[in-house]
């Protein structure tokens, strides 16, 4: 039997110290009955003073708890310190990873979450004629119906299934909204960013938060940019092991360079019958490669077309300069003001080619850094973890803030393991704010 995870802190002077009260715990929590919940935070221990180590696990029974605590589990259990996180990035993906019933635990338990959502999401159904709800919280997706996982089994056997919240005019909005409610949800613990980085329509999110664009300019802007994607033809785009040299020479004509993720992967974008050529070439070379759920041909060529409305709908917004440092997709680096302010450089983005890899090397050479990943699953963590620039404990500064479509984990131990992981690495958190039932 088990409980609502809750997250366990422990915090030393030293590491021998550390180990000596992770034993005691342990110990402690092994007494209790096997069916026992997990003891809610540790808060004494919480709000320990700098230059301590800490050690933080989430746990949903105390049996469980203490077999973790006992074997340092590192997929459970994590230890950082004594130090500062003095970068913390906040990573914002593209869309494809979404699925129904995301973000249903967090809105149900996260006050701020379910704040920041319902803003995004009101102004979206009743200025855009766009109703996320129904999509985003189908029936068997219920918000009402706690914290538990959808059924597994069931949607690995709909997974090839069209669905609607894989279109584009409705994935875009809907990680849009997650992804800037997740972060303020965040930022309401104390743990603000100090950098921002996103992915394809990520690098709006990111400049929302940023202070670029206010939220209901942003909001008109990514619905509107949809809607102009949904009536072009139809592309594909295809994920390819393989870097930009070796796959340019096999690619057939209209195909572009969609997205530079690391020396060795790249995205492809364009028609689909150009994307189908250039997969059997490629595979033909010995080269792997995977067509990606998408509807559309982004970072292409076949986007240029809506170059001139976008950049006459952002004629018409107040444009601001960064609060906050954002990396740039189309240049790899820092976002320069003047850049930040033109209507062009956002109605090019579209079709411009993702500069991921050049974004992270820019990351890992920050101060410190934490990377904190607020889309869906894990896909930029796992680019910046295998980036050729990363740290050699680039595995402790990553850290994922929701599950996968088939993740066993809910939503809110993957979002109390985050608020923990970044307390361990110096972010003093507002524990009051994390009393979520």
């Amino acid at each position: 039997m088990s409980g609502p995870p809750r997250l366990l802190t422990l915090s030393a002077p030293t590491p021998d110290a550390l180990e000596r009260a992770s034993d005691a715990l342990a110990d402690q929590l092994h007494t209790l009955d096997d069916g026992a919940a997990a003891p809610a935070p540790d808060l004494p221990g919480a709000t320990a003073p700098p230059g301590t180590v800490r050690r933080v696990l989430v746990a949903t029974s105390a049996a469980d708890a203490a077999r973790w605590l006992r074997r340092r589990d590192p997929r459970r259990v994590f230890t950082a310190g004594p130090g500062t996180c003095a970068s913390r990035v906040f990573l914002f993906s593209g869309v494809g990873d979404q699925y129904p019933g995301l973000g249903a635990g967090l809105y149900r338990c996260v006050p701020a979450f379910r704040r920041e959502l319902d803003r995004c999401l009101r102004p979206l159904a009743t200025d855009h004629g766009l109703d996320l709800r129904p999509v985003l919280f189908p029936p068997e997706a219920d918000p009402a119906a706690g914290d538990a996982r959808p059924d597994l089994a069931a949607l690995f056997e709909r997974r090839e299934k069209p669905q609607e919240i894989h279109r584009t005019v409705v994935a875009q909005p809907l990680l849009f909204a997650m992804q800037y409610a997740l972060s303020k949800a965040l930022s309401d613990l104390g743990a603000e960013p100090t950098a921002l980085a996103g992915y394809s329509v990520g690098e709006y999110v990111a400049a929302c938060v940023a202070g670029v664009f206010s939220l209901q300019d942003a909001l008109r802007l990514v619905a509107d940019r949809a809607r102009l994607v949904e009536a072009l033809p139809k592309g594909a785009m295809l994920a390819v092991t393989a870097g930009a040299d070796e796959v340019t020479p096999h690619l057939a004509p209209g195909v572009s360079l969609a997205a530079l993720n690391s020396p060795g992967q790249t995205v492809l974008s364009g028609p689909v019958e150009a994307i189908e050529e250039s997969a059997r070439t490629l595979t033909a070379h010995g080269v792997a490669c995977r067509r990606l759920v998408t509807t559309h041909a982004f970072h292409s060529t076949m986007t240029r077309p809506l170059t001139e409305p976008l950049e006459a709908l952002l004629a018409t917004m107040p444009i601001e300069a960064p609060r906050l440092p954002v990396l740039s997709n189309a240049t790899g680096t820092w976002l320069r003001a003047d850049e930040a302010t033109d209507p062009g450089y956002w109605a090019r983005q579209l079709s411009r080619t993702i500069r991921f890899a050049d974004q992270l090397a820019e990351v890992w050479r920050l101060p410190d850094p934490m990377l904190v990943e607020l889309g869906p699953g894990q896909a930029l963590s796992r680019l910046a973890l295998a980036h050729p620039g990363r740290p050699a404990d680039a595995a402790a500064r990553v850290v994922q803030t929701m599950p996968g479509q088939f993740e066993s984990r809910t939503e809110r131990e993957l979002l109390l393991g985050a608020a923990g992981r970044l307390w361990a690495a110096g972010v003093e958190i507002d524990w009051s704010a994390v009393r979520w039932e």
